[in-house]
């Protein structure tokens, strides 16, 4: 896949089991991404089990999956697997179908229009 941040290669998790979706702070820091801080943190589970505060959002991140050009809010979570995590939030935003047999996501780019990746 073509998963990149301003000509970085970057590994993108697609995770329906998380609610929100998440930069990792290296990601955040190697691409000079502008932080917000949240009016209210909330603690989260990592993979790992570990717990962690988020405090921290890029709004507006522009980044292409699979290709596609794509601008999403993100919250800034510690350094875990992936550089980024795709949850519910976005998954509904472009209203997301996951084929598991063919391998397959169909959503809605940015402008509405439908794509299968």
């Amino acid at each position: 896949m073509d998963n990149k941040i301003f000509d970085q290669v970057i590994s993108i998790l697609i995770d329906p089991g998380s609610n929100y979706s998440y930069v990792n702070t290296n990601l955040v820091h190697k691409c000079v991404l502008r932080k917000e801080v949240h009016a209210k943190s909330w603690l989260v589970q990592l993979v790992t089990g570990s717990k962690k505060i988020v405090h921290h959002c890029v709004r507006s991140c522009a980044f292409k999956l699979n290709g596609m050009p794509i601008t999403t809010n993100l919250n800034v979570m510690p350094p875990e697997y992936y550089s980024m995590v795709l949850g519910m939030d976005w998954l509904h935003l472009h209203r997301t179908k996951l084929d598991c047999y063919d391998k397959a996501i169909e959503c809605r780019d940015d402008n509405g229009e439908k794509i299968i990746l």
